[in-house]
């Protein structure tokens, strides 16, 4: 079976938009996400005022929030949940190109493009704020701390675009899940996340189809990942037992290395 996307939810996200009222808004500030995202590096003057306050989107699994060709009038950051963006590849079937996680911009690209370049939908129940673009290039006018911002954003996301199709080239299944399981509590632990032990938002499906493989091989990478005593899994649940061994063998360009072999543990970083 190809990890090929089937959605029974493909409704725009519009339907879902609520505008945050004054006295009902969580301010930015008081987010759990200010740390790592946009209120980190915008003044209190910078953000909207009681009459245009800052749109919140909630998406249900499988909900589209913008689409390739769609004008780009916003750009999102995710407050909870899981978004995934993708594109057509080389047979026109949309591949998952990369996953943003709590406190990730979307739709970054945005900054310098009149429409969307890439499609982006709800992996799982999804919560997210709303920042025009507009305000966004005002408010970056003689403000460096948000222009670094996002170009840091600019440059993730299209360095992820490059990684996920760099990936491809890796010859082994085995290693692609080993780098995506060890990227993924990476993030976790960058966000003051459990990593040892947690629970996967992305199906087997999203996961085979982001790493260009079929679902048994994503199914048969992890049984050998159990055999080697590096990780514990019960359908979604992942327990790593070996955090070494999982960065050594998402770096190796083989499954099973010599005793001994040393891997650089920077590569799992740099390829998300």
């Amino acid at each position: 079976m190809d990890g090929v996307l089937h959605y029974n939810n493909a409704q725009r996200a519009d339907a879902l938009v609520t505008t945050v009222s004054a006295g009902h808004a969580l301010p930015c500030q008081q987010c759990v996400m200010s740390g790592i995202c946009l209120p980190s590096v915008l003044a209190v003057d910078d953000l909207p005022t009681d009459q245009t306050r800052l749109r919140t989107l909630t998406l249900a699994k499988g909900q589209i929030l913008f689409e390739a060709g769609q004008q780009a009038t916003s750009l999102y950051v995710v407050r909870s949940g899981t978004i995934g963006t993708t594109s057509p590849n080389h047979y026109g079937v949309e591949q998952i190109l990369f996953f943003s996680l709590g406190g990730d911009l979307v739709g970054a690209s945005a900054l310098h493009e009149d429409e969307y370049q890439t499609s982006a939908r709800a992996v799982q129940r999804t919560a997210l704020c709303a920042f025009p673009k507009e305000l966004l290039l005002q408010s970056s006018e003689g403000n460096g701390g948000l222009v670094r911002f996002l170009r840091r954003a600019l440059s993730k996301e299209l360095n992820s675009i490059r990684c996920a199709r760099l990936q491809l080239a890796t010859p082994r299944a085995d290693t692609r899940v080993a780098s995506f399981v060890a990227w993924y509590a990476s993030a976790l632990a960058e966000r003051r996340l459990a990593a040892n032990r947690f629970h996967l938002p992305m199906s087997r499906v999203e996961i085979a189809n982001h790493l260009g493989l079929a679902v048994e091989s994503v199914s048969r990478a992890l049984a050998d990942l159990r055999a080697e005593d590096v990780l514990e899994t019960h359908g979604r649940e992942v327990q790593i037992l070996d955090s070494r061994r999982l960065r050594e063998l998402a770096c190796s360009k083989q499954f099973r290395r010599p005793a001994g072999a040393s891997a650089s543990h920077n590569c799992v970083a740099s390829t998300r």
